[in-house]
């Protein structure tokens, strides 16, 4: 039940309980029964507004716990939504990201194309040129550059055709840690024996 009704059910008791009081101490024509009438009228005015500060603050508590309660959701929405768009932002991120490096390499792979083929007649112009071993030393050498570089694509794009694992997960925190490896080498303190 409303604090507003409480109060309105106390408010007529009170009048009530006073109209009864005044017809009979009006009936009554000793001064001291009127006294007695007036202090009992007095006692029930203190009695009801104690037990109408007491419904207000039951009221204001009632409305206190619903406002924090309130509160206590929009909280959680907003914690929820900014752990979404969060979520949203680094997957878009990185999105981005895998392009500008896809792009970077494309303009790469041309330019280490065009080296390769300019080592490749370089090596084929001296060997028509008499200077065979330095020809065969360049074509070796741009051959073996090549070789390295389209392994080294093959990995690449094995790895990135590779599922990649969650960058969060449900608490939030980071799926994977970087843990760093042991020191070894002669400043890690026990030397390299």
């Amino acid at each position: 039940m409303p604090t507003l009704f409480r109060l309105l059910i106390g408010v007529f008791l009170l009048q009530g309980a006073t109209a009864v009081q005044i017809i009979a101490a009006l009936k009554s024509e000793q001064p001291e029964v009127r006294l007695l009438f007036g202090a009992v009228a007095l006692a029930l005015g203190i009695a009801a507004a104690f037990w109408f500060a007491s419904l207000a603050a039951a009221g204001r508590r009632e409305a206190l716990a619903r406002a924090q309660q309130g509160f206590s959701r929009e909280r959680e929405k907003l914690q929820v939504k900014a752990e979404r768009d969060k979520t949203r932002l680094i997957e878009k991120t990185h999105r981005r990201l895998a392009r500008e490096r896809d792009r970077l390499q494309g303009k790469a792979g041309l330019k280490v194309g065009a080296a390769f083929a300019g080592v490749a007649g370089l090596g084929v112009l001296m060997l028509f040129t008499q200077f065979i071993t330095v020809g065969l030393l360049t074509l070796t050498a741009g051959g073996g550059a090549a070789a390295g570089y389209l392994l080294r694509i093959r990995q690449e794009r094995r790895r990135r055709d590779a599922p990649e694992p969650p960058l969060l997960t449900a608490s939030g925190r980071p799926a994977i840690t970087h843990e760093a490896a042991p020191r070894t080498g002669p400043d890690s303190g026990g030397g390299w024996l």
